[in-house]
């Protein structure tokens, strides 16, 4: 059971590591003039809650007491539904800045042929 355990704190280390890594390319492509990316959410943040919430079994890896374990394994949860809520208000709300509706052309022309 130990070796599972130690599996799962390894796997989260390494959804750690990923998120890491995309924010890195994510900054260094905004750096040279691109886009952020559109799907930061599943990129970023989801790898990040998962690996934070797989982290949470480092004590019961570790052979910690029972409170300890439980109370780590409630916090660990906690991020997981930060993200989630945080997304889905993300995909909710347009963001600043976000076009609602097409501009109009300022030379009146719509794209039909005369």
């Amino acid at each position: 059971m130990a070796a599972l355990t130690w599996g799962i704190v390894g796997i989260g280390a390494l959804f750690i590591v990923a998120a890491a890594y995309w924010c890195l390319v994510e900054q260094e492509q905004v750096r040279r003039g691109a886009d952020a990316f559109r799907f930061r959410f599943f990129r970023v943040w989801l790898p990040l809650g998962i690996g934070v919430a797989a982290l949470g079994k480092l004590p019961r890896a570790l052979s910690a007491p029972f409170p300890v374990v439980a109370v780590f394994e409630v916090l660990s949860l906690a991020p997981a539904v930060i993200v989630v809520g945080l997304g889905r208000v993300a995909a909710r709300k347009p963001g600043p800045g976000a076009r609602t509706k097409t501009a109009p052309d300022p030379a009146g022309d719509n794209g039909e042929s005369r």
